[in-house]
C-alpha cells in the first residue's frame, strides 16, 4: 500500500459482490461490471477493509460454478 509492500489476504469480488444475471437462479451468466465501478469498488475495499491489499472479480458462469460461494 502506498510504497510499501504488503502481504495481507485476497479477497474475491465473489464473497462481496456476486454479480450475476440470471431468470430462474439454475443458470446464470457473469455481469460484465463496468470498469469504473469495479475499480470504485476495488479501491474502497482496498482503503477501508483492514488486512486487504487485493481484490479479485470472479466472471465464472453457473453452471458450472455457483452463485453461491461453497
Amino acid at each position: 500500500m502506498g510504497d510499501g509492500r504488503t502481504y495481507e489476504y485476497v479477497v474475491a469480488l465473489r464473497v462481496a459482490l456476486r454479480a450475476v444475471e440470471t431468470k430462474d437462479f439454475m443458470t446464470a451468466g457473469w455481469y460484465p461490471m463496468p470498469y469504473a465501478d469495479l475499480a470504485h469498488i476495488s479501491g474502497r475495499i482496498i482503503n477501508e477493509v483492514k488486512g486487504i491489499n487485493r481484490v479479485t472479480y470472479d466472471i465464472s458462469s453457473k453452471p458450472p460454478a455457483t452463485i453461491e460461494w461453497e
